[in-house]
Formats: C-alpha cells, structure tokens, sequence
C-alpha cells in the first residue's frame, strides 16, 4: 500500500532534526499557498502559510484600492506577494489582488508584518519594479478547496520510549528534561502525513490531556504540506505522575476541508513512575 510504504520511509525522520520530511521546494516550485474567501460582510480576506515552515498569516483583510465605480470581483489567479526586508524591525508584507473592473490598477491588498522567528526563503525573485525597496515577489500557489487528509503516522516517541497510537508507555520521572512542581517534562515527536490526493495549507496540532477538551498540552503549526508527504513535529510535554492519556488532534483549529475528519484524533496512554518533584 503506497501510503504504508511512505510511514515506513518516514520514521527516520523521527530521529533527524530537520523539521521536514517533503522535499524542499525547487526553482520553480511555489513557495507559499494563498486562499482568498469572502466574510459576513461581502469583504475578501486572505490566508497565506509556506512550505518552507510554520509560516501562518491568516484572514488578512483585504481593502480596495484604486477603483472607482463597481470592482467587480477578484482575480485571485493573478494575486503577487511583496516581501520587504527592512535593515532593522520585522520583515513587511504586502498582499495584492487584482480586480477584474474598477478601472486601472483596481485591486484589493493587505498588509502584515512577519512573526520574529518568520523568515522568507533565500531565493526569491526581485521584483523589477522596486529593487531600491528590497521588495521580493515569492512564488505562490492558490489552494481552492481541495482534498486533503492530515493524519499522525505511527509511532509516537515521548521521552525515551517509541510506540504506535492507540498503545500504552510507562516514562520514569528520573529520565524527565526538568520535573518542577509536580510536573515532568518529557520531549516527544511524532510525524504528520498528508495522505490525500490535494495540497494541504498550513495549520496546527494540538496535544491536550485526558481528552479532545482537556487541558492544552502542546500547540504545534504545520509548514503547507504536498500531496503524500510530511512533516516532523516536536517539543515538549509535561505530565504529572501517574497514567495519563496525550491525546493529539491533527488540524486542531479545523482549517482545512479534509476527505475524512474521522481520522484526526489519536491518543497514547502515558504512565509516568516516581516523584515529579
């Protein structure tokens, strides 16, 4: 079965410290999805996420600009990105959508500044237009809702012990990274797969204890993710002594419009002997 044989391949990932397990994307290859949808109030909005890492830039507003009478509607195949990198400060983007009326350079746009630990990819083309500016133009895919079906592979390392979901580990507390205040903490690192057949924007995991509304252990942003392949999470978890059931829910915010959402809960009992004190 051609999705067993990738979770096979994959588990090396467990043990690497690469973040990726899909290839990184070539010179012609996109390097962020974008979507735009429209809001309550008739507006446009725009989501963008990368290949490249945990890049999330969700519902950005997108305003008119430069139109006079009716807009019409968005021409969302010929939306660009500008990327400028200032010489202090974080990295400002600017998000344009063409409109297909309004008169000459009608558009809708957005901007956003990029998170601290946000990088853009280091080829990027300049854009002709403002090369004075530092403003770079990535390579984009729009993603309409497609099919798409994030799913945790098996196995499930915590700590020091490595099983599928659905089993049961025991963790000595002498073997946590810190125990403090009755808690011990433990890494963990599991692989996310994209077992469908369309590409899947960047979203998030959650960890929560005994339970889908327990409280929240770990939350973890997903890079976009292609066709068949997956990305390698980790952190670290802190659990008390005594059993406890780590239940992960892929797609935990419910970005995506999955083929089966039946498949996103999974769960591993955890046993944790000796004073976390």
């Amino acid at each position: 079965m051609k999705t067993q044989v990738l979770i096979s391949a994959l588990l090396l990932a467990l043990g690497a410290t690469t973040a990726h397990a899909q290839a990184a994307p070539g010179s012609t290859d996109p390097e962020y999805t974008y979507r735009v949808t429209t809001d309550a109030a008739g507006g446009y909005r725009v989501t963008v996420t990368s290949f490249n890492g945990p890049f999330h830039y969700r519902d950005v507003p997108l305003l008119p600009r430069n139109c006079s009478g009716s807009a019409g509607s968005p021409v969302t195949s010929a939306a660009e990105m500008l990327l400028f990198v200032q010489p202090s400060g974080p990295i400002h983007a600017e998000f344009h959508v063409p409109m297909s009326s309004g008169g000459s350079g009608c558009e809708i746009a957005g901007e956003f500044d990029l998170k601290a630990l946000d990088r853009p990819p280091s080829t990027n083309e300049i854009d002709p237009e403002m090369p004075p500016q530092g403003g770079h133009k990535p390579r984009m895919m729009e993603l309409p809702d497609g099919i798409n079906d994030l799913r945790a592979a098996d196995p499930v390392q915590i700590g020091r012990n490595l099983v599928n979901w659905g089993d049961y580990m025991t963790l000595s507390a002498s073997h946590a990274t810190v125990r403090r205040s009755g808690v011990c903490y433990f890494p963990y690192r599991y692989i996310t797969l994209n077992a469908g057949p369309g590409t899947a924007e960047g979203t998030s995991n959650s960890l929560r204890r005994n339970g889908v509304n327990g409280p929240l252990l770990a939350f973890d942003d997903l890079p976009a993710l292609r066709p068949m392949s997956a990305t390698t999470v980790s952190g670290q978890v802190g659990l008390p002594s005594g059993l406890s059931t780590i239940v992960l829910e892929a797609d935990a915010p419910a970005y995506l419009s999955e083929s089966s959402e039946y498949n996103n809960l999974r769960s591993v009992i955890v046993n944790v002997q000796g004073s976390c004190y």
